[in-house]
């Protein structure tokens, strides 16, 4: 599958769908989840809507991914894919860097989650192009 024929296809009304149900989920992207999620506080300060990617690094769709990423001597699990894409995204978008929340991430499953859509969607390519750009 190419990134390219892949949409970037939001609901123009997201923030009343995440209102009325707390969140919204998009499998489109599957192994990776896209959740948004409303009333999120963090360090004190409300974000109306954070945007969230989740994946298990031992899907079998993985396979070749974490074959890369083994061979440059990190573990292919949740944390070791939490430092790869934030290392990916500090070198191709530093300015999204800062933005990268990695707190619910473990060994089992990479969780990062941004305070914006456009900041989703950057992210969203720069870890689908890792897990299929081979």
């Amino acid at each position: 599958m190419q990134i390219a024929k892949l949409d970037w296809a939001i609901p123009k009304n997201i923030s009343e769908i995440v209102a009325a149900e707390e969140m919204w989920e998009d499998e489109r992207w599957s192994p990776l989840l896209l959740t948004v999620i409303g009333g999120t506080s963090y360090k004190g300060r409300d974000i109306p809507l954070s945007w969230q990617i989740e994946f298990e690094p031992s899907d079998e769709l993985f396979d070749e991914a974490n074959q890369k990423i083994e061979a440059l001597g990190v573990e292919p699990d949740g944390y070791g894919w939490a430092n790869v894409i934030a290392s990916v995204v500090a070198k191709y978008h530093p300015e999204l860097a800062d933005e990268l929340q990695f707190g619910d991430t473990e060994e089992d499953a990479c969780v990062v989650w941004v305070e914006s859509e456009e900041s989703c969607q950057t992210l969203m390519y720069v870890i689908w192009s890792l897990v299929h750009d081979h």
